[in-house]
């Protein structure tokens, strides 16, 4: 009897391993997966890198927050100190003042209001005895006044942005104001009898109707200011730059004037009786008084 023949796989059946083994479209299939992977692992990183963010956005938040609290606190503790009836704690509150302006520009302007505001209500050109500024007497401001004088003219000028320091109208007779920088500040009326201002920028400042009689401004820098109405009498005034200033009707009598420019400036009319004008530095676009006889060049 013959024996029953095993059935054999179909050879479409057994070809099939080698066909999935070369078949065209791995490469496909391989560089989906790779693109896949890489898809992933970059959206794992933005979204680690958004939620970073925003954690580092809510700490700045907060820091931010906290800063501004210890800047209302410095200030509150500042003005309390500034209204105290003590002068040590007052002058302790005008430093104060000054550090919370250096460490923060955006309240620089609100710091000095408050000190010029402190200054006028003070100081007010009312109460002033001119009577009492001579240049052999020592007159001069309470050492808080002082102070506050001393911290505005350091400041740093460049933070003021469009706020102009008023000083207007107050008694400051002999202040100590050297070096201060004082270019654009509002001093009219202000009374500066016998003030020490030597090296003082006082570019563009308000003089009008300021006393600086017996005042101290040795190389102070005037250029171009207006001076009319400003009483500058017995003013040490050697090596001033006043270079193109009106000083018309200017009192600058027994004034020392010597090695001060007056280069384009207009004197038409200021009383120069007695006034020292030694090694003056002039121009032909220099107005002198009518029938005066300026010294020769």
């Amino acid at each position: 009897m013959t024996a029953p023949k095993t059935p054999g796989k179909p050879s479409g059946a057994r070809s099939w391993p080698r066909r999935m083994l070369h078949w065209s479209g791995w490469p496909k299939v391989a560089a989906m997966a790779t693109a896949v992977g890489t898809l992933g692992a970059t959206l794992t990183a933005a979204v680690a890198l958004w939620f970073t963010a925003q954690s580092l956005r809510a700490t700045n938040n907060q820091y931010a927050l906290s800063e501004q609290v210890a800047v209302t606190d410095r200030f509150r503790l500042a003005a309390e100190q500034l209204a105290s009836d003590k002068i040590d704690v007052r002058i302790s509150g005008i430093y104060l003042l000054e550090r919370l302006a250096k460490d923060s520009t955006a309240d620089h302007p609100t710091v000095f209001s408050v000190l010029e505001a402190f200054v006028r209500t003070q100081m007010g050109a009312a109460a002033c005895d001119d009577s009492e500024a001579r240049p052999d007497s020592a007159v001069e401001p309470p050492a808080d006044i002082q102070t506050a004088l001393t911290v505005i003219g350091r400041r740093d000028a460049a933070r003021d942005g469009d706020h102009r320091v008023d000083l207007s109208r107050t008694c400051l007779n002999g202040a100590t104001l050297d070096n201060a920088r004082l270019a654009g500040v509002d001093l009219t009326g202000v009374r500066l009898i016998g003030a020490k201002l030597g090296n003082a920028d006082l570019t563009g400042a308000k003089l009008s109707g300021t006393r600086l009689a017996f005042a101290d401004l040795t190389a102070a820098n005037l250029g171009d200011d207006d001076l009319t109405g400003t009483d500058l009498h017995r003013a040490n005034l050697t090596g001033a730059h006043l270079t193109g200033a009106n000083l018309t009707g200017v009192h600058l009598t027994g004034a020392k004037l010597n090695e001060a420019d007056l280069v384009r400036a207009t004197l038409t009319g200021a009383l120069l009786t007695g006034a020292d004008l030694t090694g003056v530095k002039y121009d032909d676009g220099t107005a002198w008084p009518a029938g005066f006889a300026p010294p020769p060049r």
